[in-house]
């Protein structure tokens, strides 16, 4: 079993009934409410765990924009807005094809955090996955390139996602724009701020969490590497690396166990010796036996390019 949801060590003991019934009274106060002055918001797009994401148009020109809104009982947790507005600053910090746009942060007339984005017309690259495993090769390296690049910016400016998973990565349907969006800073460590969570304080998603990360200690840029080998191998085999009955069970793997090489699973003689090294060397346990940037990772692809 794979577990897709970001989690805290810490218990949550909300009751789903009345998160619930907060979130859909919180919908329709919302729905057709105008942000800042000019972003009414319309539908909602998804539901994850901190908020929702509205689709927004802006009333004076009609473009789209996405908002996305903290649950209205985080709101008000301090920690919960400090990480909020992290994701801001983070995000709005940087410029990239790759990475989706932040252009500015509020709060509604009930108090509701809210991020003004760039509005992506596309699935996330998990749709994709589930529609095809694996995807074809060629288009899988793309989509690794394309990820490396944009994180290869935020690492340039001192941030680390935290988070890289297929459902924080949007692929537009407009090929004119880029191949993908990465989204969702909203764990992401500045490394030049105070860490936000308590020393051994587990935040990310098991499946496609480092083993440091599972382990609560120090990270670097190698996480989003060590998250990225785990997207690759998805990619390019249709398999994660490491599944589990529970959280737990999943975390202790990455910690403990070694993954098959892509090419001792079945259909994947596709699979060239380098690309299969650039995968296996980023899930390295240890960051110091990873690529330790993503120009490193980014050289190799474009090489696997011409086999």
């Amino acid at each position: 079993m794979d577990f897709n949801t970001p989690v805290e060590t810490t218990a949550n003991t909300d009751n789903t009934t009345t998160r619930s019934l907060s979130s859909n009274w919180i919908h329709n106060q919302l729905k057709g409410k105008i942000l800042l002055g000019k972003f009414r918001l319309n539908s909602i797009i998804s539901k994850g765990g901190m908020g929702s994401v509205y689709l927004a148009r802006n009333i004076h020109d009609g473009n789209r924009y996405a908002v996305k809104i903290l649950r209205s009982d985080l709101t008000f947790d301090p920690k919960i807005r400090e990480r909020f507005l992290v994701e801001y600053r983070a995000a709005s910090a940087l410029s990239h094809p790759s990475i989706i746009q932040t252009y500015d942060v509020g709060e509604t007339s009930t108090g509701e955090l809210f991020l003004i984005m760039e509005y992506v017309d596309g699935p996330p690259l998990r749709r994709l996955l589930k529609r095809a495993k694996p995807l074809p090769v060629e288009q899988s390296i793309m989509i690794s390139a394309a990820i490396a690049e944009g994180l290869q910016v935020a690492h340039k400016q001192g941030i680390i996602h935290r988070d890289l998973k297929p459902e924080n990565i949007l692929v537009p349907r407009n090929s004119n724009e880029s191949l993908i969006k990465i989204s969702d800073f909203g764990i992401a460590r500045i490394l030049d701020t105070p860490n936000i969570t308590t020393t051994h304080h587990v935040l990310g998603t098991p499946s496609y969490m480092s083993p440091e990360q599972a382990m609560g200690t120090a990270i670097d840029q190698t996480t989003d590497i060590y998250s990225l080998g785990i997207i690759m191998y998805e990619l390019f085999s249709g398999k994660l690396p490491f599944t589990g009955e529970t959280p737990q069970d999943l975390l202790t793997r990455h910690i403990k166990s070694t993954p098959v090489t892509l090419k001792d699973l079945p259909n994947t003689e596709h699979i060239c010796d380098k690309l299969e090294n650039i995968v296996m060397k980023c899930l390295k346990k240890y960051p110091d036996n990873r690529p330790q940037d993503m120009a490193e990772i980014i050289i190799g692809l474009e090489e696997c390019m011409d086999y």
